[in-house]
């Protein structure tokens, strides 16, 4: 007797079940392998931000993507040798010396805090001693483990070899295979839909193209300018802290008040002033000085360079700092924006297919929101002319 074969069909309730449990296993697997996922995440985006320049120059040459991609890798190794030659030594020296002066600066704000124990502000007695304590051991520490940990970023120098060795040929194979990955994961999506999921997919594009693109111009445009300022106004260790606080830059709120911290606690420690100043007055300046540039950048840098890719509330910024800190601690700092404002978007479409609203196009993040018109042009808008046509001639 002959059994007729038949293909296994799952029903709607398995099929759910079997994406459920891939999804677990791979959240699984990525939470054991965490240890090795720096070099494919860095590789990733990597690949993400260099994808459109090797394409183009693809289609304008008709050359192959890997001859392109192993130009990009000799420009970005010249860039990066010329940089390392030209600034790591002058680096390196302010960082030996920042370390070693450290000792030293603690006596110095020991000694500022015996001379200026007790404030009164307006009625209000602010006794400093308390926190000579604290502020002591914070130097004492910082001292002791500054120089041992920050030259060690990863364990030996073998495994940091293998990790960027790894992250070279990841991202060769992404950015030489960026198209077909892209394809097969739109040819995941039943063909009827998959419009409809690219147009929603070149959204999340554009705002984690915005962010990150934007962020990593905003790292050297701040270093050159706090640089700038902090090299006029003399203060030691100029080329550290600006890096510093280039970098702290990609972390909204919380990053650009600490960098402003570090170079004011220098300012008021360093055993010399310029054009005669007190210590007091140049912290002030300093502190004047970041608070200029913050909003230098906040109201031209960022709207040039970032655009308006991301639209978060500021309770949304907030949360997406404290939640990516915490779940992933400083890597979550840097991508908890990005995230939740992918998240927004997606939960906004999702929103819409839950209550069977109406098909809407999606908003074009690429392009900068409409700004209110003023004056005779906002008149000129606003009101409808009274003549939509030529006035006729009365006939006599």
């Amino acid at each position: 007797m002959s059994v007729e074969p038949k293909p296994i069909r799952l029903s709607p309730t398995a099929k759910f079940i079997a994406v459920a449990l891939i999804i677990c296993l791979l959240i699984v697997l990525i939470w054991a392998a965490q240890a090795v996922m720096a070099p494919f995440v860095a590789a990733t985006i990597t690949a993400y931000l260099f994808n459109p320049l090797i394409g183009w120059l693809n289609r304008r040459t008709g050359i192959g993507r890997a001859l392109w991609i192993l130009v990009l890798y000799i420009l970005v190794g010249a860039l990066v040798y010329a940089l390392v030659s030209t600034i790591g030594p002058l680096l390196a020296s302010q960082y030996g010396d920042m370390v070693a002066q450290l000792p030293a600066m603690s006596n110095q704000l020991d000694k500022l805090i015996t001379a200026n124990q007790i404030w009164d502000l307006g009625g209000v007695t602010f006794d400093l001693r308390e926190l000579e304590q604290p502020i002591y051991a914070f130097f004492t520490d910082l001292a002791s483990t500054l120089p041992a940990t920050v030259p060690h970023l990863v364990v030996t120098a073998l495994e940091s070899v293998l990790l960027f060795i790894t992250y070279l040929i990841v991202t060769f194979y992404l950015l030489l295979q960026a198209e077909q990955i892209t394809d097969w994961m739109y040819h995941l999506v039943p063909a009827p839909y998959r419009a409809e999921i690219r147009a929603l997919g070149h959204q999340v594009d554009a705002t984690l193209n915005g962010y990150i693109r934007g962020t990593l111009m905003l790292i050297p445009i701040m270093s050159v300018l706090t640089y700038i300022v902090l090299t006029l106004l003399q203060v030691r260790y100029a080329l550290v802290i600006a890096i510093a606080s280039g970098i702290l830059e990609v972390i909204p709120l919380i990053g650009p008040w600490s960098a402003a911290g570090l170079a004011v606690s220098v300012a008021v420690l360093q055993p010399t002033t310029p054009f005669g100043w007190s210590h007091l007055l140049l912290a002030v300046v300093v502190g004047l000085s970041y608070f200029i540039l913050r909003m230098a950048e906040d109201n031209f840098i960022i709207p040039q360079v970032m655009g308006h890719a991301v639209h978060l509330h500021p309770i949304l910024v907030l949360f997406a700092i404290l939640a990516g800190g915490a779940i992933a601690g400083p890597f979550g700092l840097l991508v908890g924006i990005p995230v939740v404002a992918v998240a927004r978007l997606l939960l906004r479409y999702l929103y819409r297919k839950l209550i069977d609203a109406p098909e809407v196009q999606l908003p074009d993040l690429t392009d900068p929101p409409p700004q209110p018109r003023r004056g005779a042009q906002a008149l000129k808008t606003a009101v409808p002319p009274l003549v939509s046509r030529p006035l006729r001639k009365r006939r006599s």
